[in-house]
């Protein structure tokens, strides 16, 4: 544990001492969210709203997570080589990067609302739903990050990877999410609540035991 707070503690510190990829994300989340704003110029509907929501939230997390392997060029992966084994150096990353994707997805949500008005009909639902993707998001895309980053940071690889690998998910959290706009019953969608944290489980899974393999590379 100590060793994957550490890990955790080291990223949040590269990337505040780099600012400005947290004002990107912010600027972008504005942006888009604003131009939204004025191409609709009215109240969306739920299923609308939702669409647009994942969409905008999606290439934000490739956009955030991209950045996971950003300062490891080769020396400091020999470093963490001998510091940290790699399964630790993954789950800390893949922790915090889902603290930084839930902070964005909220944020995201938060000033859609504020825009495009709040059709939230089960704000509980609606944050698990949340919590639920920044988990299975994070592990994904840090996992892509590493392959990215073993392949000279190609800027274009993980969203050609990202995308077809979140696509279960992507269809799970659609669904989920606007049945939270909409009324949401805890017993009627208990099964797909499960199969979203299944997702997860084993997107985090697949990361734990594919990174060694890529570490080792």
């Amino acid at each position: 544990m100590k060793a994957i707070f550490r890990v955790v503690q080291l990223n949040f510190q590269l990337e505040w001492s780099e600012r400005r990829s947290y004002f990107s994300i912010l600027i972008y989340v504005l942006s888009t969210v604003y131009l939204s704003n004025l191409v609709f110029n009215e109240i969306l509907s739920p299923e609308s709203w939702n669409a647009f929501f994942w969409v905008i939230f999606l290439f934000a997390a490739v956009q955030a997570a991209y950045r996971s392997f950003y300062f490891e060029a080769d020396q400091r992966f020999l470093l963490y080589y001998g510091w940290v084994k790699p399964e630790h150096l993954i789950l800390g990353k893949i922790i915090y990067n889902f603290f930084y994707l839930l902070a964005v997805a909220l944020f995201t949500s938060g000033f859609f609302g504020f825009l495009m008005g709040f059709p939230i009909a089960s704000p509980g639902a609606f944050i698990t739903v949340l919590t639920l993707a920044s988990l299975g998001f994070s592990s994904i895309l840090t996992l892509v990050a590493a392959i990215s980053a073993k392949a000279g940071n190609n800027p274009a690889l993980p969203a050609i990877l990202s995308i077809p690998l979140l696509y279960p998910q992507i269809l799970t959290l659609s669904k989920l999410s606007i049945r939270s706009l909409t009324g949401f019953s805890w017993e009627i969608n208990a099964q797909l609540l499960i199969v979203l944290a299944l997702l997860a489980l084993v997107s985090l899974l697949l990361s734990f035991l594919l990174f060694p393999y890529l570490w080792r590379d």
